[in-house]
């Protein structure tokens, strides 16, 4: 019998394209690093590049890709954009892995 991660249309099925998007985007490594330091607390995007030794438009760059996957959140503080890891959003992910693993 085949299992039912393995049907086309199942909700374990649309589990599995939902989290490879989510590890297709969080395996970059500046991405990693990214959410590395946004884990120790939230950031502004010139203290980010600063502490990467990165390009202030690349940082912005893979800022934007983590926040299609609403993996960050931002408020606005001033002129700056400060950023935090969605916990919410994380731990959704976490479990639709284990979840996945684990059957």
């Amino acid at each position: 019998m085949i299992k039912d991660c393995c049907k086309e249309n199942s909700k374990k099925m649309q589990g599995i394209l939902e989290l490879r998007e989510f590890l297709r985007v969080i395996s970059d490594t500046n991405r990693l690093r990214i959410l590395c330091l946004l884990t120790k607390k939230e950031l502004c995007v010139c203290k980010i590049f600063e502490a990467l030794k990165l390009p202030q438009n690349l940082v912005s760059h893979h800022l934007t890709k983590l926040k299609q996957l609403s993996l960050l959140e931002e408020r606005r503080e001033g002129t700056f954009i400060i950023y935090s890891i969605n916990q919410e959003v994380l731990k959704k992910y976490k479990t639709l892995l284990n979840q996945i693993i684990k059957s």
